[in-house]
């Protein structure tokens, strides 16, 4: 392969595992994706290894993670008895089926934790001014985050994705 677009289409997995790493989902998640979508033919789970430098098994699992939400399919290769695999080309459907439900679990743990810090601020004694003002202080800010969860909530039911 020319070392110019070897250069190019190592760059892209790079990007996306260092995305899916950034988000949570893993390194690996990222980089086997941006791997088979930038793959002309199936590949199989040896071959995503190798290229990938990582293990058959840290491959494996992932890959599953993937075919859950529709990410990657298994392909048949005729003559091969090995598994081979091929990414759904379609990124707003990936997006919908795998990040965007991951997304929102993240999102509900975050609102469940301002409920939580409410009820603490709630149950405490301030008794003195300053805590007073501390505690308000908290509950504006409590004020924004929430807003902001609100703001992505919307985000993620937008039926267009």
């Amino acid at each position: 392969m020319n070392k110019h677009l070897l250069e190019a289409r190592d760059n892209i997995i790079e990007s996306a595992g260092r995305t899916t790493q950034g988000f949570g989902l893993g390194r690996i998640i990222g980089q086997l994706y941006a791997l088979l979508f930038f793959s002309p033919c199936p590949m199989s789970l040896d071959d995503m290894a190798e290229e990938l430098k990582v293990s058959k098994g840290s491959v494996s699992t992932n890959i599953r993670e993937l075919e859950k939400w529709g990410a990657v399919r298994q392909v048949w290769v005729k003559g091969d008895r090995k598994d081979y695999y091929e990414a759904e080309v379609e990124i707003f459907r990936v997006l919908r089926n795998g990040f965007l439900p991951f997304f929102a679990r993240k999102l509900n743990s975050s609102l469940n934790a301002v409920a939580e810090s409410r009820e603490l601020i709630s149950a405490g004694d301030q008794s003195s001014s300053e805590e007073q003002k501390l505690a308000e202080f908290y509950s504006r800010r409590l004020d924004l985050v929430e807003q902001a969860q609100n703001k992505l909530s919307m985000l993620l039911k937008f039926p267009g994705l």
